[in-house]
């Protein structure tokens, strides 16, 4: 009689381990992956609005900067540096519609579009920093 219970409680044990990871492999490590995915082009996107926000304020420091390549900013002058900046960020919105639920990032970005501040960066900054580590 142990023999047969002994064996029994083996089945359970790997029958149970067999189908966890089964389980794991159908539905939990692609809603990983998902969740990943979707922080990883959130934080792309939120860093390239914060780089093109920062151009805007800080033109002259821009043009030191080594994370722009769009831009030859070396043989731009301060004005149009700005310009292209602000119509960037201006074409980032609907990406930004699209990635987010938020509605808070949204209105913060067009916040800082309308009145380009550094008041409305930091909010902007701090509304993309509450959506990726929430």
């Amino acid at each position: 009689m142990k023999n047969m219970d002994i064996t029994q409680i083996l089945i359970i044990i790997l029958s149970s381990s067999f189908l966890s990871a089964i389980v794991s492999a159908i539905f939990l490590d692609p809603i990983r992956e998902r969740r990943k995915y979707k922080f990883d082009e959130k934080k792309r996107v939120y860093d390239s609005i914060i780089v093109f926000a920062m151009m805007f304020l800080y033109p002259k420091e821009a043009k030191y900067s080594l994370r722009v390549e769009t831009y030859d900013l070396q043989k731009l002058p301060y004005e149009t540096i700005q310009v292209n900046a602000l119509n960037d960020l201006k074409m980032v919105i609907p990406k930004l519609k699209l990635i987010t639920k938020n509605k808070e990032e949204i209105k913060s970005l067009e916040a800082f579009i309308k009145y380009k501040n550094e008041e409305k960066f930091s909010h902007l900054v701090d509304s993309f920093r509450k959506d990726l580590y929430k």
